[in-house]
């Protein structure tokens, strides 16, 4: 009878998990197990962060670009410089086959470093760590709360821990996904970890295919909902518009 009992169970929870990855499949498609791709783009409000080289950087650097973007710190020990090495590979890779620029519709591919850690990631700071991987790289730092506005829509997480060598020491957790953002400024899918280079060149690739025609012919307007103030942002892309990028 106890056998029968185990048996039993064991039959209800697979059952169960297999209801639960049907449920979970029901979120962003998986193109591969390298990428998450979102039928459904994320918007993201409108921003303003401070580059390393001293310009702007808002959501109109976002038009007409392809954008890799990864959240990270600089005092970060170990995973943020192995993803700026991948990001640089991933670079290298398109740049060596011309395929920085999409040649349809002359839509270009920038790579983006947020920080996490605005209070010890100053520009200076970040002027010296973001070339020291790619001088074409862009460094972001600025208000918490503006990095905090655009890092939750896309479901990037982060905290603080403390430290271990003195006090007032922390590190951060995050989120170590590669984020893509579409040239309408909408989040288009994520690479999570561990990156393989490679495959994310190939992913790239499909995901710019099937969706630039429609980023840059369709005029398509769109909603960011802000959660905490319960107000509405809407934003609106017409057929053929070309903004430069305050921060390019």
């Amino acid at each position: 009878m106890k056998k029968a009992y185990l048996v039993l169970f064991g039959l209800i929870l697979l059952v169960v998990g297999i209801w639960f990855g049907q449920g979970v499949n029901k979120g962003p498609k998986q193109g591969a197990e390298t990428v998450r791709v979102y039928d459904i783009p994320v918007p993201l409000p409108n921003f303003e962060l401070d580059v390393h080289n001293g310009m702007v950087f808002n959501k109109w650097s976002l038009n007409r670009q392809w954008t890799f973007m990864f959240f990270g710190y600089i005092f970060c020990p170990d995973v943020c410089p192995t993803a700026m090495v991948d990001l640089n590979d991933v670079y290298k890779d398109l740049e060596e086959k011309g395929d920085l620029i999409e040649k349809e519709f002359k839509v270009g591919t920038q790579f983006v470093f947020v920080s996490v850690d605005p209070a010890r990631d100053t520009i200076e700071e970040l002027n010296d760590y973001v070339p020291h991987f790619n001088k074409a790289f862009v460094g972001l730092t600025g208000k918490p709360e503006v990095i905090d506005s655009i890092a939750r829509p896309m479901g990037i997480a982060y905290t603080q821990v403390p430290g271990k060598d003195e006090d007032g020491d922390y590190y951060i957790d995050h989120s170590a996904s590669f984020m893509l953002l579409d040239p309408l400024g909408r989040l288009r899918a994520s690479f999570p970890p561990p990156h393989d280079p490679k495959r994310i060149v190939e992913e790239y690739r499909k995901i710019r295919a099937e969706f630039t025609e429609e980023c840059c012919r369709t005029s398509i307007s769109f909603t960011y909902i802000n959660d905490d103030e319960d107000e509405e942002e809407e934003y609106e892309e017409e057929e053929g518009e070309e903004e430069e990028g305050a921060g390019r």
